[in-house]
């Protein structure tokens, strides 16, 4: 009997090539997500220890009118990057969401073709035990035949 051949193995290494790619870019994701994560949490410290260092300003009586302003000023600059840094953190969890779905699909279809690679070669073992039987069957047969009617023979040697 032939040799076993999956005719869908260059899809498959095609959909592990493509697998591998998606789990990079979802890698990618993931770390772009951390970056744009950890620079809010550095926004947001960086306000508290502004307005910390205003309101002890406030308490000693040290502030002019003009350093306020310019304190209000910058801790409002600071609210429009943080929030524009919320908006960069969602965009990156849905970036990292829309490559995690991708990698599942990715990860399904290859799945399936393993899995139909698997009942080919079970129905290919199948095939070949089922010739190497009637093989061994038409041995017997001959072997049957040409000893008579029906038992092998055994000399014995004396």
């Amino acid at each position: 009997m032939a040799k076993f051949n999956f005719r869908l193995e260059p899809v498959v290494s095609l959909k592990k090539q493509k697998e591998n790619e998606r789990k990079a870019a979802l890698a990618r994701a993931k770390d772009e997500l951390a970056e744009r994560q950890r620079k809010l949490i550095n926004l947001c410290e960086h306000r508290d220890e502004c307005e910390k260092a205003l309101v002890n300003e406030l308490l000693a009586g040290s502030v002019d009118i003009s350093r306020k302003v310019i304190f209000y000023a910058y801790l409002e600059r600071l609210a429009d990057e943080i929030a524009q840094q919320r908006e960069q953190v969602t965009d990156a969890k849905r970036d990292v969401e829309e490559k995690r779905n991708l990698l599942l699909e990715s990860s399904r279809e290859k799945k399936t073709l393993e899995k139909l690679r698997e009942r080919m070669w079970e129905r290919y073992l199948k095939e070949t035990r089922r010739l190497e039987q009637a093989m061994l069957d038409e041995v017997g047969g001959q072997m049957h035949s040409r000893n008579g009617e029906g038992a092998l023979i055994w000399k014995k040697e004396m």
